[in-house]
């Protein structure tokens, strides 16, 4: 029986993501979930949709981000521990941006 040895350049598959290719591929990524967002977005005055962005520059690591830069984006996507005076949460959670993340993930 022959014995197979395989030796991983781990290094230079870390560095897989900051290759441009990838990087085109991730920004385009980060553009489908924005797109999402902002279609699924909750709207009252329309500024936190309008907030909704990627992010311009990819980390050191080659992480992309999409953001909700709005003040009360936050609350927005996660919601408030508030409630009315039956203990029901005024401010229920959208969950905008990780839906639009879970919604754009796959490979289209």
């Amino acid at each position: 029986m022959n014995d197979i040895r395989i030796d991983l350049d781990e290094d230079a598959i870390a560095g897989l993501v900051l290759h441009p290719d990838v990087q085109a591929d991730l920004g385009e990524r980060m553009g489908r979930v924005v797109a999402v967002a902002q279609l699924t977005a909750p709207v009252d005055t329309g500024e936190y949709r309008s907030k909704i962005h990627a992010v311009e520059r990819p980390d050191p690591d080659g992480t992309r981000h999409a953001d909700a830069d709005a003040d009360h984006s936050i609350y927005v996507e996660l919601g408030t521990r508030q409630t009315d005076r039956h203990g029901r949460r005024i401010h229920l959670p959208h969950h905008t941006l990780g839906n639009a993340l879970d919604a754009a993930g796959g490979d289209h």
